[in-house]
């Protein structure tokens, strides 16, 4: 995926001197970021980015609340996820607490389309811990359970999604879904790394990716005898793809298959 794809995907998954030559500016420069604010939520994308230069190039000090808001939209329409991240963390540690916690919930969005679920989970949990009120709460567990089965741990994945109550109608039936999957028996995808005919082979490479932080089983099929290593076990391709990353990343070889039912 081009970087510029990626933070696009990522935001589509939420919806926001006293003379009179002097006060005229002033409201200009509000007007303009109210706009790019309305053409970024209408898809006008380049509109958007040059209604939001104009403000960021108006002569004034804008105040914290203005600025957090400002930063978050420059976030949700950067062409690359570097400068969606530079924005996203100075929102957190910089900007004002209205803005915080939507920018820690964009943030783990983004650190989990760009393969970083353990950083999505950090920032997930300091939405929580740090703003413990905030409406974004419930949500949160919806995207924690995601994190945690990119990291192949569908268990943690279904408790964290039985406590997720978002508060959007787009994200309530993801949540109703994966509910629906953890009660049918959950995987439907794994990662395998090797089929072996010994089982010292298997248990050679299972070492390996012990050694490197992955969590394995072996599914033996009785047809062929072939002792099949592998770990993760998921719900969503997509999540199994990242996952199969990660695992080709550490320099092993992987593939997507098929869960046995026998084995979770």
């Amino acid at each position: 995926m081009k970087p510029g794809a990626l933070v696009l995907a990522a935001s589509t998954l939420w919806i926001t001197g006293a003379d009179h030559a002097g006060a005229q500016t002033a409201g200009a420069t509000i007007s303009d970021l109210d706009r790019a604010q309305a053409l970024a939520d209408s898809g006008r994308t380049d509109e958007a980015r040059a209604s939001l230069g104009a403000w960021y190039g108006a002569s004034r000090e804008p105040g914290p609340v203005e600025l957090s808001r400002a930063r978050l939209l420059r976030a949700r329409l950067a062409s690359d996820p570097d400068s969606a991240e530079l924005d996203y963390v100075w929102v957190t540690i910089e900007g004002d607490a209205a803005h915080a916690p939507e920018a820690f919930l964009r943030l783990a969005q983004l650190r989990l389309l760009r393969g970083e679920p353990e950083r999505a989970l950090g920032d997930l949990e300091r939405l929580r811990s740090s703003h413990p009120t905030d409406s974004r709460i419930g949500e949160s567990w919806l995207w924690t359970g995601h994190a945690h089965e990119a990291l192949g741990d569908l268990e943690a994945a279904c408790n964290a999604w039985g406590r997720a109550d978002p508060i959007d109608s787009v994200s309530r039936p993801a949540v109703a879904e994966a509910l629906r999957a953890c009660e049918a028996g959950g995987a439907v995808f794994a990662v395998q790394v090797g089929a072996f005919g010994e089982t010292s082979g298997a248990a050679t490479i299972r070492r390996r990716l012990e050694s490197a932080g992955f969590e394995t089983y072996v599914v033996t099929n009785g047809a062929d005898g072939l002792h099949r290593v592998r770990t993760g076990r998921f719900m969503h391709l997509t999540s199994a793809a990242l996952y199969a990353e990660r695992v080709r990343r550490s320099g092993f070889e992987a593939v997507v298959v098929l869960s046995d039912p026998a084995s979770g």
